[in-house]
């Protein structure tokens, strides 16, 4: 089977993007020194990396206005983050820089969802799974 591994976030300002995801999803994020140094990178850890199934991922500045234009429409993977509560995430967003594209709804047998976007303009979903 072909799984997902890793995600990549892109953004204009890390400081602001670490500072939104920390704050909207406790994430941590440690700086990779294995890098090139032209292009600072951090490893996001969503959970320790010895979780069974864990997914973390890194994040990356932007590479300049020319590749911004070329990808103005969403150009990848939009991931959909399982939490506890769409309600407490959807106010630590709008709290911390980011903004909500869709509101939550209920979706029958899957539970609540709402998409929005982080801080870099960056898609991103939540799911609170139906109990």
């Amino acid at each position: 089977m072909n799984k997902v591994t890793h995600f990549e976030i892109v953004a204009t300002d890390l400081e602001r993007a670490m500072d939104f995801y920390t704050n909207v999803f406790e994430w941590r994020f440690e700086k990779w020194e294995g890098s090139d140094p032209d292009m600072e990178y951090w490893m996001v850890l969503t959970v320790p990396a010895q979780t069974p199934g864990a997914i973390n991922g890194g994040l990356r500045k932007e590479m300049g206005t020319d590749v911004k234009e070329r990808t103005k429409s969403v150009n990848g993977f939009v991931c959909t983050i399982e939490v506890l509560s769409v309600d407490d995430v959807l106010n630590k967003v709008e709290k911390h820089g980011g903004e909500i594209l869709m509101p939550k709804t209920y979706m029958p047998k899957v539970g609540h969802f709402a998409s929005c976007y982080d801080s870099e303009g960056n898609v991103f979903s939540v799911m609170e799974p139906e109990k």
